[in-house]
């Protein structure tokens, strides 16, 4: 690819932080520290700021945890690989986090039904049932609460956006994004 294309395309869609490669905790936390510093030299508000670094990182934990293509290093720690992006969208004149990942084929009706059924919700709702759902636990799996969702749209000026896009019979490529 010329790099060059690449600028013009990342400077279009307002990218200001992009990576794509493996992602652990350790590469999160330095990626989020880089993040944090970054906006904290600019005039944006401590609150977006905030929401930024939180979405960025519910969604590095959903790539870290769901990818199809997730390695088990031991003592509890994993690697996927992934790609995130943080920008600003001039139009709409606001932030966004836009993450993806490989999933199984088998996810994607669970995933959809989860995503779409919070994007029904208004601001007080997504709270109530946020607050419903830490109470009773029955979000609860083996990798969290399954509270990640909520938490971004809680965060979130707008509806999650998400695509899955079909790549082969077992696996597809999701993505979300998170307007600020």
């Amino acid at each position: 690819m010329n790099m060059l294309t690449f600028k013009k395309l990342i400077d279009d869609d307002g990218i200001i932080f992009s990576y794509s490669g493996t992602i652990s905790q350790s590469i999160l936390a330095s990626i989020g520290e880089t993040i944090e510093k970054e906006f904290i030299n600019s005039d944006v508000d401590v609150n977006t700021i905030h929401n930024i670094f939180a979405i960025f990182t519910e969604q590095m934990h959903n790539v870290m945890s769901y990818s199809k293509e997730r390695i088990h290093k031991g003592n509890n720690q994993f690697e996927s690989p992934g790609i995130t992006v943080v920008g600003y969208d001039s139009v709409k004149q606001k932030y966004f986090v836009n993450s993806a990942n490989i999933m199984d084929h088998e996810d994607e009706e669970k995933l959809i039904k989860k995503i779409e059924q919070i994007n029904m919700l208004d601001k007080t709702e997504l709270r109530q049932y946020y607050r419903e759902l830490r109470r009773n636990g029955r979000e609860k799996h083996s990798r969290g609460a399954g509270l990640g969702f909520l938490e971004m749209a809680k965060k979130s000026s707008e509806h999650l956006e998400y695509n899955i896009t079909e790549i082969d019979s077992e696996r597809s490529f999701f993505e979300i994004k998170v307007i600020i």
